[in-house]
């Protein structure tokens, strides 16, 4: 750890040496990838010369993001990290011929397990976030214990606890926090929830989450899966596929996934004709490449599940007709195939065992949060700071 802080102590002293300085910022709203290299000066090559895949990929980029840029004394810039999604981002820099190139590389981050207890106050998000200064705790234990317990029911002194992985990233929780079990109050009845596999289940093995998605085209064949990141072994460098892509032909009808609300229907970079609709307990599902939308939708239009919103076709960057999906929790990408087909509750009798062992070893973790002894240090807001 010395020798990891003693090298980037000696990077960071170069850097002001020679002029450079790195600095954070936002992604803007409303900016596309192409757009915000032509209003830095940078060769819109870099975005046509890649793959279609990656073309999509460079879609992907978020409004608020925290990026990173590193410039010279005379404001040039010299690199930019983009995330794109937890794992992956998009890397800009001068090349030994002083021309600037793009590839992707992982975003180098750490993760730790924490235990966090806390006694009501006013509500468990507001109280969450004070204890932790982070809203993205609060958020997702709202999410999971928001269909098993009634929060206007909690009253003053209720107690919670948490077990949790949190990412850091330039010394800053980041990303999406993963519960692993939790325990709350409810007038003196205390209420659980565990993660076993992908979903989250009650103290009897039951699951909280009720949201089902269907296919969008149903019998069609995917073509290409859900990749968040895999190194090509060919090619030798990282590529993704946030989506799921189903092959069809062009004009095949597209349904809703599930009930929402139109978000965005137009254009969108590489995507093409695109289709957003937002769901409840934070989803968000997009529909690309389409020849066309079904008559009258727009934005803000409510739709209904299995509903015909699209049409299969193949503008943007795309090869051939297919529909590309993307499904988005707290706009963290998805793979649709797992979450399609959501189990109901514990069932057969290993599984049984697995998770009554899994219920013991998380409650005696749950017991050691209670009263806040372990708590982690809270994070505290800053504005500025040298990042690398």
């Amino acid at each position: 750890m010395f020798k990891k802080i003693f090298i980037l102590l000696v990077i960071v002293l170069n850097l002001h040496a020679k002029g450079y300085s790195m600095q954070n910022f936002t992604w803007p709203n409303g900016v596309t990838f192409l757009q915000f290299l032509e209003n830095s000066n940078i060769p819109l090559r870099l975005y046509y010369n890649l793959s279609d895949t990656d073309k999509e990929l460079a879609t992907e980029v978020v409004a608020g993001t925290e990026c990173e840029i590193m410039v010279d004394e005379d404001g040039i810039l010299e690199q930019l990290l983009v995330p794109i999604t937890e794992e992956l981002q998009i890397h800009i820099y001068k090349d030994k011929s002083d021309n600037y190139a793009l590839n992707f590389t992982p975003v180098i981050y750490t993760q730790s397990e924490h235990l966090l207890g806390v006694s009501i106050e006013s509500s468990p998000y507001m109280d969450i976030s004070k204890a932790t200064g982070n809203s993205a705790l609060a958020n997702a234990f709202s999410v999971v214990f928001g269909k098993v317990v009634n929060f206007k029911r909690l009253q003053k002194n209720d107690n919670l606890a948490l077990r949790y992985i949190q990412k850091e990233r330039l010394g800053r929780p980041y990303g999406q926090p993963e519960i692993i079990s939790g325990m709350i109050e409810e007038n003196g009845k205390s209420k659980y929830m565990y993660k076993y596999g992908l979903k989250y289940y009650d103290e009897r093995g039951k699951i909280s989450e009720r949201f089902f998605f269907k296919l969008p085209i149903p019998g069609a064949r995917v073509s290409s899966k859900f990749s968040p990141k895999r190194f090509h072994p060919i090619l030798k460098r990282y590529r993704a596929h946030l989506g799921t892509d189903y092959a069809a032909k062009t004009g095949t009808p597209i349904k809703a996934v599930a009930d929402g609300r139109v978000s965005f229907v137009g254009r969108k970079g590489g995507y093409g004709k695109t289709v957003e609709i937002t769901h409840a307990n934070g989803y968000k599902s997009l529909y690309a490449h389409t020849n066309g939308f079904a008559k009258g939708l727009k934005s803000g239009q409510s739709v209904k599940q299995g509903q015909v919103i699209a049409y299969v076709g193949s503008t943007g960057t795309s090869t051939g007709p297919h529909l590309h999906l993307g499904l988005y929790k707290n706009n963290k990408a998805m793979d649709f195939q797992k979450v399609v087909s959501v189990e109901k509750e514990v069932q057969n009798v290993k599984e049984k065992q697995e998770f009554a062992k899994l219920v013991k070893e998380q409650n005696e973790k749950l017991q050691m949060a209670m009263g806040g002894f372990h708590n982690p240090e809270k994070f505290v807001g800053f504005d500025s700071f040298i990042a690398f």
